[in-house]
């Protein structure tokens, strides 16, 4: 079974400009999902998709593969959907697992535990989320409690999923099926689909400027806490004397 791990890069970014260039810490925000793809060590092959040639510079320095999308395919308007279907018949493979750039915290522990599972419960898609534990409306209608019952404190709610999208992965075989039967495929269509959970930091997704400065604060305070120089947790104490 050939694993293919594929990390889309587009060049333009309307919220944050060429985001994906941008350093974090001296290092350009793409190169922390590349370097958490490769520490993983569960891939055949590893790209960077993109219609910029800058990416194929980065794709040298680290050591994997450029594929170079063309350059319709590279609007705000493209969706997944396509831009996968056009990698897949280009680069061959049994399974590809998408990494996006967006979220830098992702590890490679998590990383290879999604991939084991994609392969071990034989899933067709399989999708990372996060799950919020705490009351949550869609539409102005309640999901996971009821409005004519108590209020429940939050670890005992039903938690809601929501996509992460950091992960997503799909047999070639069922997301080409899929696409030619529906013209979609990112969802799983009718395939067996899973879902993977995450939390912590690689919730960290970056949309918008805010978003920049929290990942960037996050990534240097992991940085000094993989070196031993984050201190123990401090808490207030009573000035007041028995």
């Amino acid at each position: 079974m050939k694993i293919i791990a594929m990390i889309p890069a587009r060049l333009g970014s309307q919220r944050v400009p060429m985001k994906n260039l941008r350093l974090i810490d001296g290092i350009p925000l793409i190169q922390y999902s590349i370097e958490a793809a490769k520490r993983a060590e569960c891939f055949d092959e590893i790209y960077i998709n993109s219609e910029a040639e800058i990416f194929s510079e980065i794709a040298t320095d680290t050591s994997i593969l450029f594929y170079k999308r063309p350059e319709n395919l590279a609007s705000n308007s493209t969706i997944n959907d396509e831009f996968t279907l056009d990698f897949m018949k280009s680069v061959e493979g049994d399974v590809l697992i998408q990494i996006l750039p967006t979220s830098p915290l992702i590890t490679p522990e998590e990383i290879r535990g999604f991939v084991g599972e994609m392969i071990e419960k034989k899933w067709d898609t399989l999708v990372s989320t996060i799950e919020h534990q705490i009351a949550c409306v869609f539409d102005t209608n309640p999901i996971n409690f009821s409005k004519l019952e108590p209020h429940i404190s939050s670890q005992d709610m039903k938690p809601v999923s929501s996509y992460a999208t950091v992960l997503m992965g799909w047999k070639y075989a069922k997301f080409l099926d899929s696409m030619r039967n529906f013209g979609f495929a990112y969802h799983g269509s009718n395939g067996k689909t899973g879902y993977f959970k995450l939390s912590g930091l690689t919730s960290i997704d970056i949309d918008n400027e805010e978003d920049f400065e929290l990942a960037e604060v996050a990534i240097k305070y992991m940085k000094k806490k993989n070196q031993g120089f984050i201190n123990r947790p401090e808490y207030y104490r009573s000035k007041k004397t028995n």
